[in-house]
């Protein structure tokens, strides 16, 4: 049996077994308003029916939000929402970790988009048979459609070389993994890695694209996210979590990163089983 060269040339074995597909929420419905929102996680945005008056707006571009159309936001992608009361849409909320809290996705610089009526049936029929097997696989299917339809748009995406340059950092994610609170800084995550400051934050931008204390930081939002919508616990005591020195330090932290207040994010992403179309199991 002939085996496909690209499988070993490039690794795609430990690449095909590390990468994880994990969903943070799916709201369905309508949610009209005027906001900007930057999540530490990704969004898929599939608009089942709107009067084509909707649209989302980022630094570069405007997108109309008409029916069957679908918006790939990546994390922490700053966005302007424009929603009527006519838009009603799917948005599944999800990471693509190579690493645990290492999301591959927050590498694409821009927006993507596409028109698909396909798309839409398949969702429509998703929610008329919501079972859990059902639900799953076409959430799935969703997402990796979605991703690989915008690799054209994001060739940043296929890197080849991302595994290698990645596991340089094993131990440092695995670290930052169980110690991710504000009391680390980049001195101690060099020393992790038995290097100098210098040394490492030069390498650390080669291989990954973006500074240490930025990669960091955005790991340190999203557990905080995570926390607020995950939890019942006070903001003071996510603060205290986290080791900020207090509330309010913890808040300006959140707020100078996602554009809102801890308080607001827990108001408008907090875990609603009402709203959520995800099975208790999977949230």
């Amino acid at each position: 049996m002939k085996q496909l060269s690209h499988f070993r040339e490039y690794g795609l074995r430990p690449f095909c077994d590390q990468l994880n597909l994990r969903f943070i929420e799916v709201f369905y419905g309508y949610d009209p308003g005027t906001w900007k929102s930057s999540l530490p996680h990704n969004r898929l945005i599939c608009i089942l029916e709107s009067d084509g008056e909707s649209f989302f707006q980022d630094a570069d571009e405007t997108i109309p939000l008409t029916a069957d159309t679908a918006v790939l936001v990546p994390a922490f992608h700053e966005i302007t929402h424009h929603q009527n009361d006519s838009m009603h849409l799917l948005s599944i909320h999800f990471a693509l970790e190579l690493y645990c809290g290492v999301d591959i996705l927050t590498q694409r610089k821009h927006l993507w988009q596409e028109r698909n009526p396909e798309r839409t049936l398949r969702i429509r029929r998703m929610t008329e048979h919501p079972e859990r097997l059902h639900l799953t696989a076409t959430l799935r299917t969703l997402c990796w459609d979605a991703i690989l339809r915008s690799l054209d748009s994001a060739p940043e995406l296929e890197n080849h070389n991302l595994l290698p340059s990645y596991t340089r950092y094993e131990a440092l994610f695995e670290f930052l993994l169980h110690n991710c609170h504000a009391g680390i800084d980049v001195g101690q995550m060099a020393d992790v890695l038995r290097m100098n400051k210098e040394t490492f934050i030069k390498n650390f931008i080669r291989d990954t694209g973006i500074p240490p204390k930025q990669f960091f930081n955005r790991l340190l939002v999203d557990r905080a996210s995570r926390l607020l919508s995950g939890t019942d616990r006070t903001i003071r005591e996510i603060a205290l979590e986290l080791e900020f020195c207090n509330e309010f330090y913890f808040s300006r932290f959140f707020r100078n990163h996602l554009g809102i207040s801890p308080r607001e994010y827990r108001k408008r992403y907090q875990m609603n089983p009402e709203k959520s179309l995800l099975p208790d199991s999977l949230l």
